[in-house]
């Protein structure tokens, strides 16, 4: 099945035909706008055109107007189109946070091209898979960026019979031939056609890790993005000022970052790394007056308050699978009105926190509901628990996903009446601020990316002296989780954590996605089917973690 004949199927779906009701009344309700991403994007900027955008970076920073990349944008689609990209065709981009990853996003909104953004850490193996999964015809990345070599990572593909151009950013020589940004031929604008892509049509697929080794597609609509920009919560400023987004490009959070400034006319301070030092150069010049991120990055910044936001700060909003109540609160004491969300790729910000809300909801839950989503927190038998009791997350709202592209996924994700089984748990108080507990899938979340336990189990016992494995999120400080390992080896055999690294080096996996902490142990608790129990596993690492200090 091609990508054409699975978004035709996805049309097609029980969970989105019996989501057509919902898809009107957000339709009436103006929540959903009746327009494409791209339409959208030209009445907004041509209200506020001068808002600007920056890209921070060592290598490669810019800055602009949101006017004076849209018109850019046009000449850019221009030139995918001379290359024969049309309406339909999907363009693969593993982009930094740069002007031409951003030039590359809107151009393919103006050409209709489904938008398949991917973070930096896949390698080979992945991007292989994304291409060949969706059918992509383009491929646009840089030539080099910091210790990575895209020339050796394009040379590394599999057979990718769909790919007929290779966009690079960079004039570094590269193993296969290829296509120079600076070489694209700008035709003109005005010669773009008109698009046939209807609101609720794809655009944008993601794909994320999930419960399975296989990256899972998550297809987004018009409608779904669009609205995810205008109800996220985020304050405005009170002066114009931007607000930093150290979020990496190709995620989720990400590409909302990068289309607040066009959809919100919200000024942004983007970062193509996370670098401590370069952040507060950035932060010192550009006096951003609001900020967001994970753990790690609020914690970095706190420990220099008055020198980088001597004037304080609107909001800081936080997002991870953790978010330890002490940072919160050292959030508040340096006047800081700190916020949290909580969200997916699948469903991007379900609830979140605003200033006003009393501190003890904004240090302890996840805030509320966005206007139009509607949650369930239900038992393992599907039932609705009361007010105060946690069960799983079961959501509706006007920014959810369409459904994957594997329809097998979309089979268990969904329920009946359409609604998406997030596999997080969740407690609503009495307020209707909801908290989250503990998590049904079985991933791993290291500074805001999803891994996949199952891939990093399946790797691991490939390893000889490797018996049985569980792999477990250890909480960190810094980046919220790591990647953790529970190990039962063969007879009197024994392993190193610095073995197994090389074992996942040696694979070519991702470097996040490598085991940083490993326990050896004689067996694992088990249920009476002789399931591995991983809740005891947490708990286990809880107790160690609490021990070495190493939980804030």
């Amino acid at each position: 099945m091609n990508i054409h004949e699975a978004l035709s199927a996805l049309d097609q779906a029980p969970h989105w035909l019996v989501r057509r009701d919902a898809l009107k009344r957000w339709r009436d309700e103006g929540i959903h706008t009746g327009k494409l991403i791209g339409e959208l994007i030209a009445e907004r900027v041509a209200a506020k055109p001068d808002v600007p955008v920056i890209f921070g970076s060592r290598e490669h920073p810019d800055e602009a107007t949101a006017t004076e990349l849209l018109q850019e944008s046009y000449k850019t689609a221009a030139a995918f189109r001379a290359l024969g990209l049309v309406e339909g065709d999907v363009l693969v981009a593993q982009t930094p946070n740069w002007k031409e990853g951003l030039l590359t996003l809107l151009a393919s909104m103006h050409l209709g091209l489904i938008y398949v953004p991917m973070v930096h850490i896949m390698g080979a193996p992945e991007l292989s898979f994304v291409i060949n999964t969706t059918g992509a015809k383009a491929l646009v990345l840089p030539d080099r960026w910091k210790k990575i070599d895209y020339g050796a990572r394009v040379g590394g593909l599999e057979s990718v019979p769909s790919l007929q151009n290779i966009i690079v950013i960079g004039e570094a020589e590269m193993p296969v031939p290829v296509i120079r940004w600076s070489e694209l031929d700008y035709g003109a604008p005005a010669d773009l056609p008109p698009l046939k892509a209807k609101p609720d049509d794809a655009w944008l697929v993601m794909f994320t890790s999930g419960t399975t080794a296989a990256p899972k597609g998550v297809v987004h609509s018009h409608h779904s993005f669009a609205t995810e920009i205008g109800l996220f919560p985020s304050s405005p400023s009170p002066t114009g000022r931007p607000k930093f987004h150290p979020l990496p490009g190709g995620h989720s959070a990400g590409m909302i970052a990068a289309l607040r400034p066009f959809l919100a006319g919200d000024s942004s301070l983007m970062m193509d790394a996370f670098e401590e030092e370069l952040a507060i150069e950035l932060i010192k010049k550009h006096r951003p007056d609001r900020g967001g991120g994970v753990p790690m990055t609020l914690t970095i910044l706190l420990d220099r308050a008055d020198e980088l936001f001597p004037n304080g700060v609107v909001q800081m909003t936080v997002g991870a699978a953790s978010v330890p109540p002490s940072l919160m609160a050292r959030c508040e004491a340096a006047g800081w009105p700190a916020t949290r969300t909580y969200g997916s790729t699948e469903h991007p910000t379900i609830c979140g926190g605003f200033p006003p809300d009393p501190f003890v909801k904004r240090a302890n839950t996840d805030g509320r509901l966005l206007k139009g989503v509607e949650v369930r927190l239900v038992d393992d038998e599907g039932n609705e628990v009361v007010v105060g009791e946690p069960g799983e997350i079961v959501s509706m709202g006007p920014e959810l996903f369409k459904g994957y592209l594997d329809p097998a996924h979309n089979e268990a994700a969904f329920a009946e009446d359409g609604w998406f089984h997030t596999g997080d748990i969740g407690r609503m108080d009495e307020d209707g601020y909801l908290a989250i507990v503990d998590r049904k899938k079985d991933i791993i979340i290291r500074g805001g990316e999803n891994i996949s336990s199952k891939e990093v189990e399946d790797l691991l016992m490939r390893h000889p002296r490797v018996t049985e494995v569980a792999a477990v999120a250890w909480p960190d400080a810094k980046l919220g989780e790591r990647v953790g390992v529970f190990v039962r080896l063969s007879g009197a055999a024994d392993l190193t954590i610095e073995e197994v690294q090389q074992h996942f080096a040696d694979a070519g996996i991702a470097r996040q996605k490598t085991p940083e902490r490993i326990v050896i142990i004689d067996d694992f608790p088990r249920t009476p089917a002789g399931k591995i129990l991983k809740t005891e596993l947490r708990q286990r690492v809880l107790a160690l973690t609490t021990q070495e200090g190493a939980v804030a």
